[in-house]
């Protein structure tokens, strides 16, 4: 099992990451939480592996909480790892645990995959089972000038894999981008989640 890959960044897209470690390209599913946070070409994330009779399947985390959110969420009764990865990106980890803990099944419904029956069973099943989360570890999103621009297709193809249709994608980002014109992509993300999940 890999619990940690630090290396060079060789591919950074909104959903996914490829980390050279040791002459080996890894592919690791990231949290647009994750994505926006990236500075500079080398990474250390926290990784939850995946084992199917097919695939290997790597996902990243920059913090210890992160990780251990997604695996409370995988946990959950249909909820799987693409599902837990669209909630991260949603909602910043205050917010997540927020909603969780007051039942706000009504703000998880906004996350693509997550239907009512879904977000009752999140509140129920984790609601008493957040307590060992700290979010002291959980950085703040980097400031404009941290952040690299990118093209905004990438980001509404991000979106789109997490589950939203590409027409409310390209609106979100287009909204976000009226918002904040300056503002870098990683922002521009954040911006459209919010509006998506609103």
């Amino acid at each position: 099992m890999i619990g940690r890959l630090r290396g060079k960044l060789l591919e950074k897209e909104p959903s996914s990451l490829v980390v050279d470690a040791g002459g080996v390209g890894y592919s690791v599913a990231v949290p647009v939480s994750t994505f926006a946070r990236l500075d500079g070409d080398s990474v250390d994330l926290f990784i939850h592996t995946e084992v199917r009779a097919d695939a290997i399947l790597l996902f990243g985390f920059l913090s210890r909480e992160e990780r251990s959110m997604f695996r409370k969420l995988i946990a959950v009764q249909g909820v799987g790892p693409m599902t837990a990865l669209a909630v991260l990106s949603g909602f910043t980890m205050e917010e997540l645990i927020k909603a969780i803990r007051g039942g706000d099944t009504r703000r998880l419904q906004g996350t693509p995959r997550v239907g009512k029956k879904t977000a009752e069973r999140i509140c129920l099943e984790l609601k008493e089972k957040l307590d060992d989360l700290s979010l002291s570890g959980v950085s703040a999103l980097p400031s404009p000038a941290d952040a690299l621009p990118r093209d905004l297709a990438d980001a509404a193809v991000a979106l789109e894999n997490l589950g939203y249709k590409p027409q409310h994608a390209r609106q979100a980002l287009n909204r976000a981008r009226e918002m904040a014109p300056e503002a870098p992509i990683q922002a521009l993300l954040r911006l459209a989640l919010k509006e998506l999940s609103g």
